[in-house]
């Protein structure tokens, strides 16, 4: 079977894009990956950074590293030291950026893997619904679906057994069915006219 091939990424001229929907879609993609790359920046080299972007509705969005009061006072006073205090206050916000920075990280990788799961058991489950979720494969169930299997297995037998029993007994029984309908009037008047007599 052959793969769709798709269109991948393509180059776009960098003019202004004239439709609006597309522009405020454009700026909120591009100042996400703008932001998302500073923030790689500052970790990697241990930078100091300040952004301010305005959405086309002028809307003002801002990334600073490590806060924005830092970065102004060393952007208007770049020869000022900062006393110990200061500097253990900036050493603490830099700690915990890194620290929520990792746990992004490691949070990003589970729902990655979550994310993986859940369509590895859709696909299961599209697999059992096509062939009955009897049929399906036992292989990557854990303690707790084998029992609910079992359990929805038993119940099934259950109502098949019960299925069973009614057509035996429906069969068994003299049946009516086949007589015509001016039969049924005529024996229900027979039986009324000798309970009458």
């Amino acid at each position: 079977m052959e793969r769709k091939r798709s269109m991948g990424r393509q180059k776009i001229p960098i003019q202004k894009i004239e439709k609006e929907a597309d522009c405020y879609a454009t700026f909120s993609k591009r100042r996400l990956g703008l932001f998302k790359k500073a923030s790689e920046l500052c970790a990697l080299c241990n930078l100091d950074m300040g952004i301010i972007v305005y959405s086309p509705t002028g809307k003002p969005f801002s990334f600073f590293h490590p806060t924005m009061e830092y970065v102004v006072n060393q952007f208007q006073n770049p020869n000022q030291q900062l006393d110990d205090s200061s500097r253990l206050r900036y050493a603490y916000i830099r700690n915990k950026i890194v620290q929520l920075s990792q746990l992004l990280d490691n949070l990003s990788e589970k729902i990655e893997v979550e994310t993986e799961r859940e369509k590895l058991i859709v696909d299961k489950n599209k697999t059992r619904c096509s062939r009955g979720w009897w049929e399906g494969s036992t292989e990557g169930l854990n303690k707790e679906q084998v029992q609910q299997l079992t359990t929805r297995l038993q119940n099934l037998q259950l109502q098949v057994n019960n299925r069973q029993n009614e057509l035996k007994t429906h069969t068994q029984a003299p049946s009516l069915s086949f007589v015509p309908n001016h039969i049924h009037l005529s024996i229900r008047d027979m039986s009324n006219d000798s309970n009458g007599s």
